[in-house]
């Protein structure tokens, strides 16, 4: 019987079940959605129950009878924070890292802390809600008193899936950076107590911290009898979801990068040295002694999503939604997106910027306005690049593009266009997932550790999109533009926000 490994995904709008042989071929997967629940006032939420019962289905979907499973590796979307009590049921939904709700707890976080500077001087990253954890728990007791007396475990998605399958909580340094309860130069394997101190937040609720690639547990009699798996099998903590796919296409040194797109969209740099710019996220890498910085845009490949199902339900497929820009000429014949869909992180950092399409005219067509949606997102891209150059003096000559959104032959064209940078699309989705059945792998003895020899690596991809030299001058030309667009709208977007948060909202929308 052939021995496998699988690969634990939760992402944003679904979960997924990879299993890998020891080389790392995909051998099967199984998806299954988990729709967010309907967003009101700034909330992005998951009911985790729902997480839970898509993956065992899952799983169950991916099993062959001529296979065993040795062990378990997980990934997911960070930061998601779960709320559970000592028996590992949650408490609430899932809070997602597009919910900015607790954006009223940063001005008090700021001030426990000592001040902002302050705070990324401790924690390694710019205070955010996206990048701190410790608001949104402190957002939690403040307006859920409830929850949060029942509340044991304040944890991540692989807390809450390792406790399921294991009965133990733990999580990972990948998903502590984002806490604002750790501290990224210290490089300690533990919460830090003076921030837990300062913030309010009891460090006894807060799981284990355990390295990447070792065992929460061994998949217990009632996991097994939910999923098919095979009981005893270890379950390896695992790592976030963009580490994860870090370890998978090798980012193992500076001057390396790559870029990755699913709901949100990042590009990944390697760092040897806790060299952190505030305007990137930054977390250990799963490797010892080398750092990540990520340029992370909230919602680059969950704006398409959006237009396909929100505004254009018309467009059978994304497919169809590639056609239409491909259509329209570069520049979309002067018309602009601001991609800021749930707010924004990296290059603006503001919670209450909004989207908006920027030079509409009475000739404007439905193609340019798909065409300047893809455009926007390459535009926030090209700034996140422009700055990663000028802090760490170099800029990659191509890019390795991963995650859902790398196989569309137009958006990486147009990438490709306004970075003036090749792409290299990989054509295979699942690299977190490889990521999490590596370290599995590990946790289980198939690999000896992070530096086997034998351990799987994404195949680089064929042909490389290059840029077009064609398009420079319009793209140049309209990038100008861009960059002024949220200086001069963002306090305008602060007052619209201010006016959507004043909504009374009729209790037929209002979510149960």
């Amino acid at each position: 019987m052939r021995e496998v490994l699988l690969g634990i995904d939760c992402g944003t709008s679904d979960v997924k079940a990879c299993v890998f042989d020891r080389a790392g071929n995909l051998l099967r997967r199984a998806a299954r959605p988990t729709p967010m629940i309907p967003p009101r006032r700034g909330s992005a939420e998951v009911d985790a129950a729902d997480i839970w019962r898509a993956l065992a289905d899952a799983i169950a979907g991916c099993l062959a009878a001529d296979e065993r499973i040795v062990s378990v590796g997980l990934t997911g979307t960070c930061p998601t924070v779960v709320l559970m009590d000592e028996a590992g049921q949650p408490l609430r939904p899932a809070i997602l890292y597009l919910d900015t709700r607790a954006a009223t707890e940063l001005g008090p976080v700021a001030a426990a802390a000592g001040g902002t500077d302050v705070f990324f001087a401790r924690t390694g990253n710019r205070l955010a809600v996206s990048s701190c954890v410790a608001a949104t728990l402190r957002w939690v007791n403040r307006t859920e008193p409830e929850t949060w007396q029942r509340t044991r475990v304040a944890g991540f998605l692989n807390t809450f899936i390792g406790a399921r399958l294991t009965g133990g909580f733990a999580t990972d340094p990948t998903h502590a950076s984002y806490s604002g309860l750790y501290s990224l130069r210290g490089g300690r394997l533990a919460w830090d107590r003076g921030l837990c101190r300062d913030l309010g937040i009891d460090p006894a609720i807060l799981p284990q911290l355990l390295e990447p690639a070792t065992a929460v547990g061994r998949v217990t009699a009632a996991a097994a009898a939910e999923t098919g798996l095979p009981e005893g099998i270890p379950v390896a903590i695992g790592a976030a979801d963009t580490a994860s796919a870090a370890l998978a296409v090798g980012l193992a040194g500076p001057r390396s990068a790559f870029e990755s797109v699913g709901t949100s969209g990042v590009i990944t740099f390697c760092l040897d040295a806790p060299d952190f710019d505030p305007l990137f996220m930054n977390r250990r890498h799963i490797r010892p002694g080398l750092w990540l910085a990520h340029g992370a845009t909230a919602t680059l490949g969950g704006a398409l999503q959006w237009a396909r199902t929100k505004v254009w339900p018309d467009c059978a497929d994304y497919a169809a939604l590639e056609a239409l820009a491909a259509s329209s000429p570069p520049g979309a014949r002067g018309l602009i997106f601001l991609p800021y869909l749930s707010g924004e992180r990296s290059p603006i950092w503001d919670a209450d910027a909004c989207a908006t399409w920027f030079g509409l005219r009475i000739d404007s067509t439905k193609a340019d306005m798909v065409r300047a949606l893809y455009e926007g997102g390459a535009f926030a891209l090209r700034q996140i690049l422009a700055r990663a150059e000028s802090r760490w003096g170099w800029r990659p000559q191509s890019l390795l593009s991963v995650g859902g959104g790398s196989r569309c032959r137009t958006w990486h064209q147009i990438k490709a266009d306004i970075l003036g940078v090749g792409y290299l699309p990989a054509d295979f989705a699942d690299v977190a997932a490889l990521g999490a059945a590596i370290l599995g792998g590990i946790a289980a003895g198939i690999y000896t550790g992070l530096d086997d020899p034998s351990q799987p690596r994404l195949s680089p991809p064929g042909e490389e999109v290059t840029p077009n030299a064609g398009t420079r001058t319009v793209y140049d030309a309209m990038f100008a533009i861009y960059e002024k667009l949220y200086p001069a709208l963002g306090r305008l977007m602060a007052e619209i926000a201010a006016v959507k948060a004043a909504e009374v909202v009729p209790p037929e929308r209002i979510a149960p």
